[in-house]
């Protein structure tokens, strides 16, 4: 079934990923944070939460964690007072190559012994299902 097809891919898949991740000292949460981060500087700290699998209240754990831990500053929203916005800090910001590295680690062992046509196959119906779950095109 696809439904147990996708929770095992999310699962293994993560741990994986943070066996990866290990030696940088961040784990699938934070990295996935800073990716957003560094694609949208400034991000409302509430526009993470689709990303993280969690809820506002996790979020903010988190964040405050990563904060303590020197990859991440909340600034006050000077639009909105009650919300803050999230920056890469100079740590983030030199972890970010390795990050991309690891991640690309984990794709080749992912995708290892497809080739460029089934890849090309996969990009193109994770497109089409994300947009029959979401409304959206591009995931």
């Amino acid at each position: 079934m696809f439904i147990c097809d996708i929770s095992v891919f999310n699962k293994h898949g993560k741990q994986l990923l943070d066996t990866y991740l290990e030696p940088l000292q961040v784990d699938w949460r934070e990295m996935v944070v800073l990716l957003v981060v560094e694609k949208v500087p400034g991000i409302a700290q509430g526009r993470l939460t689709p990303f993280l699998q969690t809820d506002k209240a996790n979020v903010t754990k988190l964040l405050q964690t990563m904060e303590h831990q020197g990859l991440l500053q909340r600034e006050e929203d000077p639009e909105d007072h009650r919300s803050r916005t999230c920056h890469l800090t100079t740590k983030s910001l030199a972890l970010l190559p390795k990050i991309h590295d690891t991640m690309k680690k984990w794709e080749d062992h992912c995708f290892r012994g497809l080739t460029v046509e089934e890849l090309a196959l996969f990009a193109t119906l994770r497109r089409k299902v994300g947009y029959n779950l979401t409304g959206h095109f591009d995931l």
